[in-house]
């Protein structure tokens, strides 16, 4: 089955994402850094939040949870970088 160029890359951004909630799950317990983030959303919704704006250049790439999501998923640590990744590039 061929995999069209837009469902590659939507298929790209829900592995970010997915990665990324899990991350944030573990730095809303565990970090004092992210507890304000905490009280104010979901590990998920924050995820969906940042992965759409590095996709389109609006967030910012130096939390931890944008560089742990990096290193699990083999990205370089780069704007560059992750917009190819979401992109399907």
């Amino acid at each position: 089955m061929n995999t069209s160029s837009a469902e590659f890359a939507q298929q790209r951004l829900q592995a970010f994402t997915d990665r990324l909630a899990i991350v944030y799950e573990d730095l809303f317990r565990n970090d004092p850094e992210y507890f304000y983030s905490a009280s104010k959303t979901t590990p998920s919704a924050l995820a969906h939040k940042m992965a759409l704006g590095l996709d389109n250049g609006t967030a910012n790439k130096d939390g931890e949870g944008i560089r742990r999501t990096c290193k699990h998923l083999g990205i370089p640590h780069s704007y560059k970088a992750i917009r190819a990744y979401l992109q399907g590039k």
